[in-house]
């Protein structure tokens, strides 16, 4: 090397050695410091000199002891810095130090002198530089960068499950992860790897600090101009999102739930799901008693200059549950596979821990759709199927489920929302459920939305939810009883709320489906057997005085339209202000509102045909006939045509076909296109 050169590198090395060592103020500038660090490291020749300044780089007051970084921030800085100098140098081969010497020469520069947690982000550091380099390491230099890695990681994880040392081992284990050879992942200790990530993405300062974030958030925002100054400092989210763990929560999920999958044991189980519990519950508490709550989404939350609103806020929090979602994916595999826990009757009662998990996270799931995020609906509709297999442990979560004041409507939003997880849970629980139960929890809880007087846009969902419950309750066999004691009320209820607060889809499906539950042979049946024909008469007086000219969304009361996100393929959240709506559901019932109010109390009369009792299917196929002949509005009368038609030739059995085929031979198919004999 010519003499120049090396006076350069000599000039380099004084230089950072000097930035390294100055004493950290706030104005001092990390990342120019990590960037002229890791240049200066990767153009080094001389081994000494290379220990020396990966030494220097792990013990800098600029960057260890600056006020405005925090320890995980430093450690991030320090992993960029032998990450960065380790892909420049990887880049050229024509220096008088190979590659396999230079990376020699940096790991002894982290020696006795330097904590042993710094290890790690050395060793990571390296190897995180090989992920999209053309250059390869070495099989013996990679073998022994991944071995020191994980004796370092694995002590830590051990012994500690908080603070800086293990942080730092969960940052540098996190990015290698990937670039580690399935040997190395087998010496991985994943049981205590799991009892350190998971309270540091969840519960500690650095992550999503148990939820704490949203108490300081509220106490930063800003005041109207008539109150005086604020004393607290603000708040800022945008320095929040920059935080290590919260940038890479993605990659942590992922790494979490592989962790969980490799080690799937019962106390692994229970450590994970206890922090989870104690992070929902937190979140969910310190949401509802803050002002965040009611405020809408353009509100400014933050006086800092991006302006802040709580649209961003709500995009950090779906990251929250996207990221315990990932995790509960992976342990509900391990419920389902695991033959040691399910011979010790542990599945059900994990299965209800999750189910009152996402009851917390509920608040936010109901902003998402959760019908795009598959990993979730698995995650709900496993544990359900798993609780419901089990009776006592079905009617033992939907105790912890109900509302905390059953018979009445909460007035705070986040309570109802709870209110409405609960009625949509019990809809696949109530199969295993005592008539007892209902009797004291579920008609109690139920009650009161079926009966209010005014259906606001916040009120509808549950409101339709009881529906479908007091339906679901009404179709099983064991609750004969208490279904008799809730029908009166509930049909009131039913013709009350359409067509202002029923979609017509649900108007008609309730209609088939009461008629459904009360015709032989079921036992509602045998308790009054005339209830089919109740219903229908009370159907028909009420497509006497409906409206027939105007379609039902004429007259829909006014609602907001949520914004739908999804989640994206990596189980993180998506940016804010995705707006999808791709519901086949909501698409059919929006087609749906353009029939008349009318229209739709005769096509819940024709779904409602194929469950009729034979000796009385002639005289309703008459009445349902002569509505439909009458009908002089031209898309009404084709539909309506078109209706009885797919009914009487592919949706009834039988028997009935046996009265209903001569029945439109003998005078029937005149009597629906309206023509007189």
């Amino acid at each position: 090397m010519s003499t120049t050169n090396t006076n350069g590198s000599a000039h380099l090395l004084t230089s950072i050695l000097q930035s390294l060592q100055s004493p950290a103020g706030r104005n001092t500038n990390i990342r120019t410091i990590v960037n002229n660090s890791a240049v200066t490291l990767s153009r080094l020749t001389n081994p000494l000199n290379v220990s020396l300044l990966t030494t220097q780089s792990l013990a800098a007051p600029a960057i260890w002891n600056n006020p405005s970084f925090s320890p995980l921030s430093a450690s991030q800085a320090v992993f960029d810095i032998f990450r960065l100098s380790t892909l420049e140098r990887a880049r050229e081969s024509n220096r008088a130090l190979s590659l396999t010497e230079w990376i020699e020469a940096v790991v002894n520069g982290a020696d006795a002198r330097v904590p042993r947690w710094k290890h790690a982000l050395v060793s990571s550091g390296i190897l995180a530089a090989f992920e999209t380099n053309d250059a390869r390491l070495p099989f013996t230099t990679r073998t022994h960068l991944e071995a020191h890695l994980l004796e370092v990681v694995n002590f830590h994880f051990e012994f500690s499950t908080s603070g800086i040392e293990t942080h730092a081992c969960i940052l540098a284990i996190s990015n290698a992860y990937r670039l580690l050879s399935e040997d190395s992942r087998y010496m991985l200790n994943y049981p205590a790897l799991t009892g350190a990530i998971l309270p540091a993405m969840f519960l500690s300062p650095e992550g999503y600090q148990t939820g704490d974030f949203l108490r300081q958030i509220d106490r930063s925002i800003p005041l109207t101009k008539s109150s005086k100054l604020q004393t607290i400092p603000s708040f800022s989210l945008k320095e929040f999102l920059t935080h290590p763990f919260i940038t890479h929560m993605g990659s942590l999920a992922k790494l979490a739930a592989t962790s969980m999958d490799s080690s799937g044991e019962t106390e692994t189980i229970n450590g994970a799901l206890s922090v989870l519990a104690t992070y929902s519950r937190s979140l969910v508490s310190i949401w509802r008693e803050t002002a965040l709550s009611t405020l809408p989404d353009d509100a400014v939350i933050s006086q800092d200059p991006a302006q802040t609103n709580t649209g961003q806020l709500w995009h950090v929090m779906k990251a929250s549950l996207f990221s315990a979602v990932v995790v509960l994916e992976s342990v509900v595999r391990i419920l389902l596979q695991s033959h040691q826990i399910a011979r010790n009757n542990e599945v059900p009662t994990f299965a209800a821990q999750i189910l009152c998990i996402l009851r917390d996270f509920y608040f936010i799931t109901h902003r998402t759709n959760p019908a795009a995020f598959g990993t979730y609906m698995f995650v709900y509709h496993a544990c359900v199927d798993i609780v419901m297999s089990n009776p006592g442990q079905a009617e033992s979560l939907a105790a912890q489920l109900a509302p905390i004041q059953a018979g009445s409507i909460p007035t705070h939003k986040t309570d109802i929302l709870r209110d409405l997880y609960f009625l949509n849970t019990l809809e696949h629980l109530v199969l295993s459920c005592t008539p007892r139960f209902c009797t004291t929890i579920v008609t109690p809880s139920i009650t009161p939305y079926l009966t209010c007087p005014s259906i606001t846009s916040t009120l509808r969902e549950p409101f339709e939810s009881a529906h479908s419950l007091t339906l679901a309750m009404i179709g099983c066999p064991q609750l004969v009883e208490s279904s008799y004691k809730l029908l009166p009320g509930y049909i009131e209820s039913l013709f009350a709320a359409y067509p202002l607060f029923l979609s017509t889809r649900q108007f008609r499906l309730a209609i088939a489906s009461l008629v459904k539950y009360t015709s032989p042979p079921t036992g509602l049946s045998g308790v009054q057997r005339e209830l089919p024909e109740v219903i229908l008469e009370m159907l028909s007086a009420r497509i006497s005085a409906a409206d027939g000219r105007y379609p039902v969304k004429a007259y829909k009361p006014p609602q907001a339209t949520p914004l739908v996100e999804t989640a994206t393929p990596d189980g993180t959240a998506p940016p804010p202000g995705v707006n999808i709506n791709t519901d086949p559901q909501a698409q059919s019932q929006t087609a749906e509102e353009e029939f008349t109010e009318r229209d739709a109390c005769i096509l819940a009369m024709l779904d409602s045909l194929p469950f009729m009792e034979e000796a009385v299917l002639g005289r309703w196929l008459d009445v349902a006939a002569g509505f439909v002949g009458e009908t002089t509005r031209g898309d009404s009368r084709e539909a309506l045509r078109g209706r009885f038609w797919d009914v009487i030739s592919g949706e009834l059995d039988v028997g009935r076909s046996q009265l209903a085929i001569p029945w439109w031979s003998e005078g029937g198919r005149e009597a629906v296109l309206g023509i007189a004999l």
